[in-house]
């Protein structure tokens, strides 16, 4: 079995044919895998995603199996060593993770998945929320070998309220409400449900649908009945989090796969929930909700989720899912438990494999190497440039970074060195070519620092601080009456800026060197009539 990797945008539309094909025939296919729902989130992540898309036949042949995924960057920083991370494409957002797969080649298609990966470079994987049988994660955890690699299981426990967030929670619905009240809920809770939903239906509550001219005004509703009650604990991540949910609910608006009803007394709102809906599936899957919590004679929760159950069996839905989590109230909606698995699989070493960095992520390497330049992390810095160079040498970012690094140590060779480098990749750069003159004016290669900032100077030429260095290696040189025309020029360009720092410097060497030359031609003749033999007496 093959496995291409899918990483473009272009290349992501075109396989939405055998998605769609994939989601309806795996029985393990949840929304959360559903291209509806997955192409958009992926794109939040461009640069990063990738896809896993196995095939049995030659190029062209359908595939039979996809695992969208994400590579992530990270630094050790104790001592600068990168390293790749690989997550689950949906983390962040997803209840669950995990692959699609046709039924019959599932175990091959995982086994396959798992090889590949194995020659990509990666640190860790982490297989966050999955959602899949025993039998197909058995088949692609078994195919990473021992000696090299380790797995870890977790638990997800939220400690502040005790809620065990691998437990999941869902509602097999009925054909009717009728049946779902009298043989699936308790007498309490039927009756409870039963008595507020007659409230809505006489007027003395009302329930809301959003649609377009009420999304905007219903979901931030929700957002802020939510914030009351979970922003402090979300502390700094709130806006973040707050953000990403704006986001993942505008997206599913947008493409007809939200549901989001208002309670409201008069005018005066209650509580929002927004749910999911899988019309391949049949299944509606709770997401977030919030409701005024100053108001304690109304069961909220319990009048939205009822009614978004009822909605979900008129409309012919098979599953209410309330995903992750163990919260006691989900307990009274007739529920059965699933569980979802949560892992982490290493390299024993705590390097990549065979210590080479992933290409794709070099970039956002940089970002973070660069970041710690920034702040005067020289060592961290530097392990993290020679790091990105060891996997492409002609990383132009890199290049210049290290460049700059090792020329403030004082080891002008080596920087020479990546700068000649670098005008290889970038030759239009004017700034590349004006370090590389400065390194080699530091080594005294005065002839080859003018030609380095003349093409520097070809480039850009209001580029001073090329010009005055310049200036200086051709005096050097002595061709001073070079380096005179070169300050003269930059006086001119700079003559609107007299109190600029290159314009003092440039004309304290310029009087200097007119200074010179003027007593050099006064010198001139005096050594010559010294010379001139004496005229003997007559």
């Amino acid at each position: 079995m093959h496995v291409d990797v899918i990483t473009e945008p272009a290349m992501l539309d075109a396989l939405r044919d055998d998605w769609d094909r994939l989601y309806a025939r795996d029985p393990e296919a949840q929304f959360f895998l559903s291209w509806t729902w997955l192409s958009k989130y992926l794109r939040i992540f461009d640069g990063s995603w990738f896809i896993l898309a196995a095939r049995q036949g030659g190029p062209g042949a359908p595939y039979v199996g996809l695992m969208p995924l994400r590579l992530r960057t990270r630094m050790n920083k104790k001592n600068g060593l990168l390293f790749n991370e690989i997550n689950m494409a949906g983390n962040y957002a997803a209840d669950y993770t995990g692959a699609l797969c046709a039924p019959k080649t599932a175990i091959k298609a995982m086994q396959a998945f798992a090889r590949h990966l194995m020659g990509m470079g990666w640190t860790r994987i982490h297989l966050e929320n999955v959602r899949m049988s025993r039998t197909r994660l058995r088949a692609f955890l078994d195919a990473f070998p021992n000696d090299i690699l380790a797995l870890r299981e977790f638990s997800r426990v939220n400690k502040p309220d005790n809620v065990d967030n691998c437990r999941c929670f869902a509602a097999a619905l009925p054909d009717s409400f009728e049946v779902y009240l009298d043989k699936v809920l308790s007498t309490n809770n039927r009756q409870k449900l039963k008595r507020f939903l007659r409230k809505v239906d006489a007027g003395e509550l009302r329930i809301t649908h959003a649609d377009a001219s009420t999304f905007q005004r219903d979901s931030e509703l929700l957002f802020d009945f939510w914030r009351q009650r979970w922003g402090a604990r979300k502390g700094a991540r709130l806006q973040s989090i707050l953000g990403h949910n704006r986001l993942v609910l505008r997206n599913n608006f947008e493409a007809g796969t939200l549901f989001l009803p208002v309670l409201w007394q008069g005018d005066r709102p209650l509580g929002a929930l927004a749910t999911f809906v899988d019309p391949v599936k049949k299944a509606m899957l709770f997401y977030i909700a919030g409701r005024d919590e100053t108001v304690t004679s109304i069961p909220v929760g319990l009048i939205l989720h009822g009614h978004s159950i009822r909605h979900g069996i008129e409309n012919g839905f098979a599953t209410y899912d309330f995903l992750r989590g163990d919260e006691p109230y989900k307990l009274a909606f007739g529920v059965t438990e699933s569980r979802i698995d949560c892992a982490m699989i290493y390299t024993r070493s705590g390097r990549n494999i065979g210590d080479r960095l992933d290409p794709r992520s070099l970039d956002a390497m940089y970002v973070e190497v660069n970041a710690s330049h920034e702040q005067g992390h020289l060592a961290r810095a530097e392990s993290g440039y020679r790091q990105i160079l060891a996997t492409n040498p002609m990383h132009g970012r890199t290049l210049y970074g290290l460049g700059q690094l090792v020329s403030a140590k004082g080891d002008h060779r080596e920087a020479r060195d990546l700068y000649a480098r670098l005008v290889g990749v970038a030759p239009n750069a004017s700034k590349v070519w004006f370090r590389l003159g400065a390194e080699l004016q530091a080594l005294e290669a005065h002839a080859e620092a003018v030609d380095a900032f003349r093409k520097s100077l070809a480039l850009n030429d209001e580029f001073g601080a090329a010009q005055f260095s310049l200036a200086k290696s051709l005096a050097a040189l002595e061709r001073a009456g070079e380096a005179i025309e070169v300050l003269e020029d930059l006086a001119r360009r700079r003559e609107r800026a007299p109190g600029d720092a290159l314009a003092i410097k440039g004309k304290a060497m310029l009087e200097r060197l007119r200074q010179n030359q003027a007593s050099y031609i006064m010198l001139k003749p005096q050594r010559k009539a010294a010379q001139r033999p004496a005229i003997p007496a007559l």
